[in-house]
């Protein structure tokens, strides 16, 4: 069971998590006949496939499809500390996140050895969230590769300009793998991209990629990162590959707001940095003077924290949070913000639950915001919330009450 650092589990909470569950979305996706898959009315059909489940979304998706098919060969690669078990037979790495480590590496080679050694004849390939740092097989050394995400990571580019290099610096990402696939590839996302972008998530292992060499050597040149060689294209067509989305934040919001009062979907492709995203959210609050008591604002998607000095414990939900203490004003309100894979930055919590009568010192939020030590500060007063890693992500979920 979940756990709440909040004396109760918080019921958005709870509703935000079971609408994020990455079973409940296949099921609702997702037929399974014998012999056929079959996903917004496409068929696959299949006798032998290679199940490949990477993210952190991994552990329930693969689950989903284990109790309906038997599967050649199961990999199923996962974040460490994720303690979900594997309903089957499966061959399990645990890896880095959000930085890769050397399991990473091992993940990524295991993949590539099978995608191309295996007897298959449907390659069902499950992606979710942190599949970028999970599985690796990068073209550069390891020690460098790692440098370099570390970069990426701490930059406060987005996701797109991130994966842009990701993908060249791969064997495996920006659709490498799916050119090493012998069968016809089913891609099933769930989506943490703002904008879902499909070939951004988990960087696109087996969907065309849309970005260049250029894109990349221009981050990396934006990043004063110089890996003297050439890089090489990634492809742009590819023949034997499909994938569909099954979930992401969007459609989280559109079911949350069904069991809220008065909502209003604002947008599930927030971006920018997470302090001025706190305080747009503010401004949104204090002049919604047309909107009539009570009523619920529902936002999502990934704010950006760019780090360049040394900082504390803190996230993006816990810069959202203070920003808006900082330029909220008048009124009874409660704000959530929850990250749905339960992991905010460097913390271990999923966010913060805050209001009306949540009373911080201007100074101490700034010092905080300053400092990207937002916990230490959010978790003295005791409104954190601590659900643990959730099995799935699709992004940050923002959710102000105005009753």
């Amino acid at each position: 069971m979940m756990v709440c650092k909040l004396r109760l589990m918080d019921e958005i909470v709870k509703r935000i998590l079971d609408l994020a569950d990455p079973e409940r979305a296949l099921e609702e996706k997702v037929s399974i006949r014998r012999g056929v898959i079959e996903v917004n009315g496409r068929e696959f059909t299949f006798s032998r496939p290679l199940l490949i489940s990477v993210g952190k979304a991994s552990v329930k998706m693969a689950n989903f499809f284990l109790k309906r098919i038997e599967p050649t060969k199961t990999i199923v690669v996962k974040p460490k500390g994720d303690e979900g078990q594997v309903q089957g037979d499966a061959e399990v790495i645990s890896s880095g996140h959000p930085n890769p480590d050397r399991d990473s590496f091992k993940a990524g080679r295991v993949i590539l050895n099978a995608v191309k050694s295996e007897d298959y004849d449907l390659l069902l390939f499950l992606v979710s969230g942190g599949a970028s740092a999970l599985m690796e097989y990068p073209l550069i050394d390891e020690e460098i590769y790692i440098r370099l995400n570390e970069t990426l990571v701490r930059s406060g580019l987005t996701i797109q300009e991130i994966n842009a290099v990701r993908k060249h610096v791969s064997k495996i990402k920006g659709g490498r793998l799916a050119e090493e696939a012998k069968s016809p590839v089913l891609t099933l996302i769930i989506s943490d991209v703002p904008g879902n972008d499909l070939s951004s998530v988990g960087s696109g292992p087996t969907i065309a990629d849309p970005t260049t060499v250029e894109d990349a050597m221009s981050v990396l040149k934006t990043l004063g990162f110089d890996l003297k060689f050439a890089l090489p294209e990634t492809p742009k067509n590819l023949r034997n590959s499909w994938a569909f989305k099954v979930l992401d934040n969007g459609e989280l919001l559109s079911k949350l707001s069904s069991s809220t009062t008065n909502p209003f979907i604002l947008t599930s492709e927030l971006r920018g940095e997470a302090k001025d995203v706190g305080s747009i959210i503010a401004s949104i609050y204090n002049s919604s003077t047309s909107l009539k008591r009570p009523y619920t604002l529902l936002l999502g998607g990934e704010p950006e924290v760019t780090i360049k000095g040394p900082a504390g414990k803190g996230g993006r939900n816990g810069e959202v949070c203070l920003s808006l203490l900082l330029w909220v004003s008048g009124g009874r309100f409660k704000f959530h913000a929850i990250a749905t894979d339960g992991v905010d930055g460097n913390s271990e919590y999923a966010g913060c639950i805050v209001g009306d009568t949540t009373k911080l010192d201007k100074g101490d939020i700034r010092r905080a915001l300053r400092d990207h030590s937002s916990y230490e500060l959010l978790e003295r007063i005791g409104v954190t919330v601590k659900t643990g890693p959730t099995g799935t992500n699709v992004n940050n979920v923002y959710v102000l009450t105005a009753p």
